[in-house]
């Protein structure tokens, strides 16, 4: 039988602690409460608050005060209504003017689970969900997409051949086309569903590094069109939890890396994103989302956070928020701007958040 939760309260500030271990116990997230990723079950961390409420500015203290805490991490932030923009950052904005894009072709290169076939079905499925394909769409597109890798001279049998330059976009662009003249009446409703894409052009252009301390990707401008904004962020998850399985699993509890979302509604049904909450611990990755309602946030990033902050949510959202989180519903209730409920692993704590913008 599983262990019953521990009750809806409060942890009261028992002892304070001395200024001296200020700096060694952790990011002050406000009061005396201190957020420290190496001292719980794992650094993920989940954020509930209603516009207003201060969960943009708590994403973004923690995001910049975490590099000061742990100088070797790399901080990720997919900034999807552009206000994330934090001190020292490498921003890499992608909307049609950009020179920068983003592949989803890219390829995993983990022998066990990757290969051209393999991302053929993953990008495959991403299309589906974000663009609302039916099965015989699918199905052409995991066609194309692997006609374009063998194009390449990239083979799921030859692993020697993953690391070959991968197709991108424009090469599927030029397939479809090709097999519209061919006479092939799918291909002619599949470049409809993907115009939209093909237009911004962002899946064509050069994808830039990865290197940088601090990278904000600003997909502000994709919100415009429908599905192109959660493409992007689960290609760029997708490749960032590749290169940490790829670097094996770490042997202590300092992270390699963060990703940063904010109103991750648009990266709920990011497959890979569940997957970073579930098994990025060991391999070095967090990963820190914020949403202003719970169902825009999956099962699966509440259960694997062991880090929950509840901000000030509307009065329709506290039942179910109060009993995901394990708090008193008049606890949440009652919750003013900035003010916080925080619970890490047992302990629930209520504080006034340090915003981002009294840091620096």
């Amino acid at each position: 039988m599983p262990k019953p939760l521990p009750a809806p309260t409060l942890k009261p500030n028992q002892t304070k602690k001395p200024a001296a271990e200020s700096t060694s116990d952790g990011i002050l997230l406000g009061d005396k409460v201190w957020w420290n990723p190496t001292k719980l079950p794992n650094g993920h961390i989940a954020i509930i608050g209603a516009s207003g409420s201060g969960k943009t500015q708590t994403l973004k203290a923690i995001a910049y005060e975490l590099t000061r805490f742990i100088p070797s991490v790399r901080c990720i932030v997919i900034d999807f209504h552009g206000d994330q923009e934090l001190p020292g950052e490498v921003c890499y904005p992608l909307n049609m003017e950009s020179p920068y894009g983003i592949n989803p072709l890219v390829i995993d290169l983990d022998t066990k689970g990757g290969g051209p076939s393999l991302q053929a079905i993953a990008v495959a499925t991403i299309l589906k969900k974000a663009l609302v394909m039916g099965v015989n769409q699918e199905g052409l597109i995991i066609d194309i997409l692997t006609t374009c890798y063998k194009q390449r001279g990239i083979i799921q049998d030859d692993p020697t051949t993953w690391r070959r330059e991968p197709p991108t976009f424009a090469d599927v662009r030029e397939e479809i086309d090709s097999r519209i003249k061919s006479g092939c009446k799918e291909s002619s409703k599949l470049t409809l569903k993907l115009a939209a894409m093909f237009e911004y052009g962002i899946f064509t252009r050069p994808q830039p590094s990865l290197d940088a301390q601090i990278i904000r990707f600003d997909l502000s401008a994709l919100g415009k069109v429908p599905g192109l904004g959660a493409i992007a962020a689960e290609a760029l998850i997708k490749q960032v939890m590749d290169a940490h399985r790829i670097l094996g699993e770490i042997e202590g509890k300092i992270p390699r890396s963060y990703i940063f979302i904010d109103e991750c509604k648009e990266a709920k049904d990011s497959k890979t994103l569940n997957l970073v909450f579930a098994d990025g611990r060991k391999y070095g990755l967090g990963a820190a989302v914020g949403s202003q309602k719970r169902k825009d946030m999956s099962d699966d990033v509440i259960m694997n956070s062991s880090t929950k902050i509840i901000l000030a949510v509307d009065q329709t959202e506290v039942k179910r928020i109060a009993k995901d989180f394990r708090f008193a519903e008049g606890l949440v209730g009652q919750l003013q701007p900035l003010e916080a409920l925080v619970r890490m692993g047992s302990n629930g704590e209520k504080c006034k958040i340090k915003p981002f913008y009294e840091r620096i």
